[in-house]
């Protein structure tokens, strides 16, 4: 390649940052306006029909919440490793997060079984069950995002100088992990 093609050749990183960037932006809008729905109706209903969790109906969401925390923890460690050109720890910060992902998945429908809601539930349970069922399918993407980089791992496409998609992977998990914060303190301790 001459020096000429190098110069010409945009840059995909810069690419595949800004296409997450707008992603994350746009999802972020619409997650918040799905939250603002939850708070204006739960601000602006006399009788609210759902009260707020107890400390023991807590437990659940919060184990849940510190699971998907360390998930994020483990897409941190896993990108960290193959810029230190770790590929052993990449692929096993990979697989920690891809499991952790699907215990906080079990840990979901489990809370979704007991909590009594139904879509149905006025208003507010159509919303929060959207809400709920955004955020898992943002965190299956996410998913299927680390299975794609996991399967390039074991092949030997990554270096420490070449791993634009780890990285884009593991920024797009912080943003499902970001999300389920907000989630959190919205529907849970608001």
């Amino acid at each position: 390649m001459t020096g000429q093609a190098i110069v010409g050749r945009p840059n995909a990183d810069g690419r595949g940052r800004t296409a997450l960037a707008l992603v994350v932006a746009a999802e972020s809008v619409f997650f918040g306006t799905l939250i603002l729905s939850v708070l204006f109706l739960r601000a602006s209903q006399t009788g609210w029909p759902f009260s707020h969790p107890s400390l023991p109906q807590l437990v659940v969401p919060s184990v849940n919440t510190l699971i998907l925390i360390l998930s994020g923890v483990a897409a941190w460690g896993s990108e960290r490793a193959i810029q230190a050109g770790r590929d052993r720890l990449l692929k096993l910060g990979l697989v920690l997060t891809l499991v952790l992902g699907l215990v906080f998945i079990a840990g979901q429908v489990f809370e979704f079984t007991r909590s009594g809601m139904h879509p149905s539930d006025q208003a507010f349970g159509g919303v929060f069950f959207a809400l709920m069922g955004f955020h898992a399918l943002h965190l299956l993407a996410g998913m299927v995002v680390l299975v794609i980089n996991l399967a390039r791992a074991g092949l030997g496409d990554y270096t420490p100088s070449r791993h634009e998609t780890i990285s884009l992977g593991a920024w797009f998990w912080y943003f499902v992990v970001a999300v389920w914060l907000v989630l959190f303190a919205a529907l849970f301790l608001v």
